[in-house]
């Protein structure tokens, strides 16, 4: 138990590493796969599993937690002697957990014990500030810092990716039809960033080289002015990961890089395949 006592609650869209949540005693708040007319937990079923189901036209769609299991993530913490309880969820522009962590909150007997932030983030991004929270919750002198710290962290980093099959953003709503089949035809590949929630189309280019060639030249324009961090994570293969991680460690030798490991399940079926996203941000 860290020395403010407070427990801390995540989603699982944030994905992050067994070891470390089981050491820092984090709990997670499952979101849900609909594949036809099964309902998975998220990480029951792989990413290759979803997208081969995809790929056969069998619907799969995901769902936020039901609010109950969130009260239930934060009593547990609080029966277990945690003062007060923190929860972090998926951006709310994204989906609705947000919303149903906050449901979840009311349903306790004292209400007041417990606040949920929506990190405006998702994936390595949410990770990364899961463990700057974990970190202030240990150092800092007290619950009120460690609150003012974690707002002041959550605007400080970004998230940058790219996908290969255009067309699941034109259903989620994030591209034209038009703009997605053009760009299916002629290969182009965007490249997003996902910044306090709102997403944009950045840039445009027609090769992995390049994206690689895009995102080294993003960190190393803020590597020039900050610290810099530098998470990355993945929907199938670290192949590309890898390689921007190699270009980075040559480039550049005080910015903080690591791999973490593949997106959950539920926002790949948001994705597609081939995507490549990083956190790009700094202490």
């Amino acid at each position: 138990m860290n020395k403010n006592k407070i427990g801390i609650v995540v989603d699982s869209t944030f994905k992050v590493n067994e070891a470390f949540l089981k050491e820092k005693d984090i709990r997670v708040v499952y979101l849900d796969i609909i594949v036809g007319d099964k309902t998975y937990k998220d990480g029951e079923v792989s990413n290759e599993q979803i997208y081969e189901m995809m790929d056969k036209n069998i619907k799969v769609t995901t769902s936020q937690p039901a609010p109950n299991r969130f009260m239930n993530a934060y009593q547990s913490l609080l029966d277990d002697g945690y003062e007060s309880v923190i929860c972090l969820t998926v951006s709310s522009s994204l989906s609705g957990t947000f919303n149903s962590a906050n449901l979840g909150k009311d349903m306790l007997e004292d209400p007041t014990k417990v606040m949920v932030y929506d990190t405006k983030s998702a994936i390595c991004g949410a990770e990364y500030l899961t463990e700057r929270l974990v970190h202030f919750t240990e150092t800092l002198d007290s619950k009120e810092a460690v609150h003012i710290a974690f707002l002041e962290q959550r605007n400080k980093g970004s998230l940058i990716f790219t996908v290969d099959d255009l067309m699941l953003l034109v259903k989620s709503g994030r591209l034209s039809r038009l703009s997605g089949m053009i760009g299916n035809l002629l290969k182009i590949k965007p490249i997003l960033r996902f910044d306090q929630g709102k997403l944009e189309v950045e840039h445009k280019v027609r090769s992995n080289e390049n994206v690689i060639k895009y995102l080294v030249s993003e960190v190393g324009k803020l590597a020039s002015k900050a610290k810099t961090v530098v998470r990355i994570s993945y929907t199938t293969t670290s192949d590309l990961g890898l390689k921007f991680l190699d270009e980075i460690k040559k480039s550049y030798e005080h910015v903080s890089i690591q791999l973490s490991d593949k997106i959950s399940a539920v926002i790949a079926v948001h994705v597609g395949k081939a995507g490549l996203g990083i956190y790009l941000g700094h202490e």
